[in-house]
């Protein structure tokens, strides 16, 4: 994992693979949908970057 980039993204992406193995029997079959897969994803890139979670419109209100 040394020549992998740090990036967020990459970090997410090894998350979310963490997450699958974890739940890996609950996830029997074919395997993750392409919903549970892109969701779990998503969620794991807010929790890496959580500058994305907490970002919210001013409505033209200043911030300061």
């Amino acid at each position: 994992m040394a020549d992998t980039p740090q990036t967020p993204e990459a970090v997410a992406y090894q998350l979310m693979r963490d997450v699958l193995a974890a739940e890996g029997g609950a996830l029997a079959g074919d395997g993750p949908s392409r919903a549970w897969l892109l969701t779990t994803y998503a969620e794991c890139l807010k929790t890496v970057r959580p500058e994305v979670a907490k970002a919210s419109p001013t409505h033209g209100r200043s911030s300061f």
